[in-house]
């Protein structure tokens, strides 16, 4: 027999779904709202800092040595020329 309310049946699992999703949509527009604004604030953050500095022009150097790009003598007087600097 069928009549009125939530029965037993596919209308029963659909009904149940909608309710479920409604409960849940506020909640998730709620998480990518706060998400947002912190990820916004993480990124100003991070600029004002400075974070995208240069690398130490040492470090560049030894590196540049270290992998024979340059010879000793090239190191030695621009290592000078870092230091004086």
């Amino acid at each position: 027999m069928m009549g009125f309310g939530f029965g037993d049946g596919i209308s029963s699992l659909l009904w149940s779904l909608a309710m479920l999703f409604s409960m849940l949509l506020p909640v998730l527009i709620i998480v990518g709202v706060v998400y947002l604004g912190l990820s916004l604030f993480e990124r100003r953050k991070k600029v004002s800092v400075g974070e995208y500095d240069a690398p130490d022009p040492l470090l560049v150097l030894k590196k540049r040595y270290a992998s024979g790009e340059i010879s000793k003598e090239d190191f030695s007087s621009m290592k000078e020329d870092l230091l004086r600097g």
